[in-house]
């Protein structure tokens, strides 16, 4: 399963509220198309701007959601909200574990230690992950810009300060 994530905020000047209505109907427009490939999708919330999850089976469905995002009836909500939206920077995170979720929580942004050995690393996050609700994302082939892991949880978690975690709370707009 992968995850296209495309991160936002609002233009200066832009009303938040407006922007906020914007991404929520670009949002129920997309789950009404039923595009191959395509979960779901919901913005977040998070730190000093926002962030839109789409969940896909693989990345032959990025195809679809790309072409359906901008086109036919999701054309003008989407176009709505690309018009107040500044700075958007977007990567593809593959689940390395967990379940996903489109639930309200936390982020951990992090990155593996240096010097340390992925199998290392994996066991090391087989506490965190093994929670219920919890899931480990990878960013994939350096698509993004970093950290290269993100971790989804519904309470705040705690990394070691060698992984430089950075915990935001999502809130699901």
């Amino acid at each position: 399963m992968l995850a296209y994530v495309f991160s936002h905020r609002p233009a200066g000047g832009t009303d938040v509220v407006a922007y906020e209505d914007s991404l929520r109907r670009f949002h129920a427009e997309l789950a009404s198309a039923s595009l191959s490939g395509f979960i779901g999708s919901a913005t977040f919330a998070i730190g000093a701007g926002y962030s839109d999850w789409y969940l896909l089976e693989s990345s032959a469905a990025m195809d679809a959601l790309n072409a359906a995002a901008v086109s036919g009836a999701r054309a003008p909500a989407h176009d709505s909200a690309a018009r107040m939206a500044a700075d958007g920077a977007g990567k593809l995170l593959s689940l390395a574990s967990g379940n996903p979720s489109m639930a309200e929580g936390f982020e951990v942004r992090f990155g593996k230690p240096t010097g340390m050995p992925y199998a290392v690393f994996y066991a090391r996050l087989k506490s965190w992950v093994g929670e219920a609700g919890v899931s480990l994302w990878r960013r994939m082939m350096v698509l993004g810009p970093p950290p290269e892991f993100c971790l989804i949880s519904p309470s705040e978690v705690q990394l070691p300060a060698e992984m430089h975690p950075e915990v935001l709370r999502r809130t699901l707009i």
